[in-house]
């Protein structure tokens, strides 16, 4: 008998896709080897007494053998995978621990998309999780707000999904190459330099909110990022601003320009911060009502330096250095702003108001003098 087995295997070398043999038993029945030559593991081979066992365990070696050609391997049991609610709450420590770009405000807007999930879906193994049901709650999100809104609850579990990939959990991310929404080209709203000039005005009474303002108009730079502006991060000698850390995980350096450079050398420094906390949202969208500005928000200022610019002939490049995007995608919507000439960012595009700032001790009264010059 052993003769005769090998005498088979023999036969059957170049199996290719596998191959099952019938084995004589000395009791006169047959049993039926599959077998199969897979990559990385030589020949692999198991004995049942019926064909119709042993060719449904050679379909599972195919697959798998399959797999292991393009680099990868199969999906494991569903209940061997760790629970919805596991992940998410793993793969957000991570991103709080590891990711540069999220601040608290990002972190808690995650937790906030997580619940949502967990609550769609239900604290179930990830391997059970199935493209079909993911795209209908999506498409229920589209529907109840807005196509972007439901490509940010995506990017979550899809990268919480991907982040289980990396960890050994999965072998696939079920939700990988899930169709997004199209985003929308987005809000632009910007002030002519007259009504910026109003504003600062209206602002001149709230020292702290007056900062807040002038710096945003004169750098760009997000509200999160004023914030945690610290001293350490103005280079006065070198008329630069460094961000170690913005939305996006880079940190970038941007021109400091004369005119805030001014203020800030009359601002007090009472700690390791600039200004802080911003607590003066009621009295921003006060100051906008005063200036006749309607449909004004903060984060509008970003877009009134974006535009100012644009305007003097900063190149897209430079701009998207500027204003930390990591793509150009995002300034195309300034690029009807441009003359086809381009100039340096230094001293572009930004109006020259004349501030004399004087602030008493306690900072309890303020005197601006704003003008154009």
């Amino acid at each position: 008998m052993d003769k005769e087995i090998t005498r088979t295997r023999a036969r059957g070398r170049t199996w290719g896709s596998g191959t099952i043999m019938d084995v004589p038993l000395k009791s006169g029945r047959t049993s039926y080897r599959a077998q199969i030559s897979s990559p990385g593991q030589g020949i692999i081979r198991k004995q049942f007494p019926e064909r119709e066992m042993a060719e449904v365990y050679l379909g599972k070696l195919q697959k798998e053998r399959h797999l292991a050609k393009i680099g990868e391997k199969p999906q494991p049991k569903p209940e061997d995978t760790i629970t919805l609610g596991q992940l998410l709450t793993e793969y957000l420590r991570y991103r709080e621990r590891e990711s540069r770009a999220n601040t608290p405000g990002t972190l808690k807007t995650y937790k906030g998309q997580a619940v949502y999930w967990l609550e769609r879906l239900g604290d179930i193994p990830i391997g059970e999780i199935r493209r079909a049901d993911v795209s209908a709650i999506l498409q229920s999100i589209s529907e109840h707000t807005s196509g972007p809104t439901a490509n940010r609850y995506l990017a979550l579990l899809s990268g919480a999904l991907s982040w289980a990939v990396n960890e050994g959990h999965l072998e696939v991310n079920p939700l990988r190459g899930i169709k997004r929404n199209k985003e929308n080209p987005g809000r632009l709203r910007w002030l002519e330099p007259r009504e910026a000039e109003r504003l600062l005005n209206e602002c001149q009474h709230n020292p702290r909110l007056f900062m807040f303002t002038a710096t945003a108009l004169y750098t760009g730079m997000r509200r999160g990022e004023i914030e945690r502006l610290r001293w350490q991060d103005i280079n006065f000698e070198r008329d630069t601003i460094t961000i170690p850390k913005s939305k996006t995980g880079e940190g970038r350096t941007i021109p400091l320009e004369a005119p805030l450079k001014r203020l800030l050398e009359t601002w007090s420094r009472t700690g390791e911060l600039v200004l802080g906390s911003f607590t003066h949202k009621k009295a921003f969208m006060t100051a906008c009502r005063r200036a006749g500005l309607q449909d004004f928000h903060f984060h509008d200022l970003r877009h009134t330096y974006a535009s100012w610019k644009a305007m003097a002939g900063v190149d897209p490049l430079t701009l998207s250095a500027l204003l930390g995007h990591k793509t150009l995608a995002m300034v195309k919507r300034y690029a009807h702003l441009a003359p086809e000439h381009l100039e340096r960012a230094r001293g572009r595009g930004i109006p020259e108001f004349n501030h004399n700032l004087t602030i008493t001790e306690n900072e309890e009264e303020v005197k601006v003098n704003a003008g154009l010059d």
